[in-house]
């Protein structure tokens, strides 16, 4: 039975961690990876089992070797270990939690915003049934190619716009965090949107797009977790051809709206507005 840590201890060996900027995790053959001699493994093992929140009996994750599981199949298993008195819980990147007390029914840890948060193990069997569909695969926002095709009329010529997207096997990782702070990842395969544009049967324009062709229009942070999801002909003018972009995170409203300028001469710019 492992003992309640001192929490002065605790938030020491947190500054440390700080100060050395020691990072527990990194990527490698697709497994996250931490040098053996900073593991507790009497902690880890301690963590092993499914535990639930003490005010609402609500499950919160299951720790089962190196990985922590998590109710349903919102989300993937990701690997943690325990190392210097802290939860670090790896993935797309790194988060750590101070523990507070690890026993065999007990754990407290400290969320990412410093709020106290208590959990039991639990003894109800039923409990398990919550992890039998965990996610294991990528989530693909498309089951397949979706073609989308715009007639449109400038000066008396026709122009015929045709945009298709791709699901692709690129990974675009999604972090969130549950009610009790504690880090959930989602993984979903990006798109390639290939666009073209036609006056009768003269090819315009014709190329494939991906996100990064947006890194100098939308905040880093923000393209991390979000995927190339739509793009739609909308319009010709004197200046060119018009396409609008949406940039999303997956499952939430949050989006960027880009138009992609293509000028007659052949060439593309990012516009923040249609002019």
């Amino acid at each position: 039975m492992q003992k309640c840590m001192n929490k002065i201890y605790s938030l020491l060996c947190g500054l440390w961690l700080a100060m050395t900027g020691m990072s527990a995790c990194s990527h490698g053959a697709g497994n996250d990876v931490v040098a053996e001699s900073q593991e507790n493994v009497q902690m880890k093992q301690a963590l092993q089992g499914i535990w639930a929140d003490d005010n609402s009996d609500a499950v919160q994750f299951s720790a089962d070797g190196d990985s922590l599981y998590y109710p349903g199949d919102a989300s993937r298993p990701l690997y943690f270990k325990i190392v210097n008195g802290q939860l670090m819980i790896c993935g797309a990147d790194t988060v750590s939690y101070e523990i507070v007390c690890l026993e065999d029914s007990k754990f407290w840890y400290h969320s990412i915003t410093g709020e106290l948060i208590k959990l039991h193990r639990s003894e109800y069997e039923l409990d398990s049934i919550e992890f039998v569909k965990t996610m294991q695969e990528p989530i693909a926002l498309y089951d397949g190619v979706v073609k989308k095709d715009s007639v449109i009329m400038f000066e008396k010529h026709r122009y015929h716009g045709y945009v298709y997207i791709n699901p692709s096997t690129m990974k675009v990782y999604k972090t969130s965090y549950n009610e009790n702070g504690m880090k959930i990842e989602q993984v979903f395969y990006d798109n390639v949107i290939h666009l073209c544009v036609y006056e009768g049967t003269q090819s315009l324009f014709a190329r494939d797009f991906t996100k990064k062709d947006f890194e100098s229009a939308v905040e880093p942070g923000f393209l991390k977790s979000a995927v190339l999801s739509d793009m739609d002909f909308i319009d010709v003018n004197s200046k060119g051809y018009w396409y609008e972009v949406s940039l999303c995170i997956p499952d939430e409203a949050s989006c960027y709206q880009i138009f992609i300028l293509v000028s007659p001469d052949g060439d593309w710019s990012l516009q923040s507005v249609k002019a």
